[in-house]
């Protein structure tokens, strides 16, 4: 396990600021409403892992708790394990998963309020071309 510095501690704190809450309201949907798997439509357990960000957490924390950067795929227990497709893909696998459109639709919502600076490979993986 990764030692920290005291300083180094309360950076990550600050950064992580928000994610518990955010992540239990999230299982809860998951579980109070049935959600199923937003590309292959296995039945959800209401697991951590089936919160997928669209834009990763650890370099987009301007938006790490936003709804909008959430999508819901199956994850590790799973035997398809959407979520880390997603993640691990390459951008033209991405590309041809079943939620593509929403992952483009929501980066465009997302790409209004992102304050981090991005480049063209990230724009190249969240459209179209």
């Amino acid at each position: 396990m990764k030692k920290y510095t005291k300083k180094s501690w309360e950076k990550r704190k600050k950064e992580r600021e928000g994610l518990p809450e955010f992540f239990k309201k999230h299982i809860d949907i998951i579980r109070d409403q049935g959600i199923r798997c937003e590309e292959c439509g296995g039945r959800l357990q209401g697991d951590v892992s089936e919160v997928a960000h669209i834009l990763p957490k650890q370099k987009f924390k301007s938006i790490c708790t936003s709804d909008k950067n959430v999508v819901y795929l199956c994850g590790w227990k799973s035997d398809n394990n959407c979520h880390s497709k997603f993640d691990e893909g390459t951008n033209e696998n991405v590309k041809k998963m079943n939620i593509f459109p929403k992952i483009t639709e929501r980066f465009r919502e997302l790409e209004e309020i992102i304050t981090e600076k991005y480049n063209y490979k990230l724009l190249d993986r969240y459209t179209h071309g």
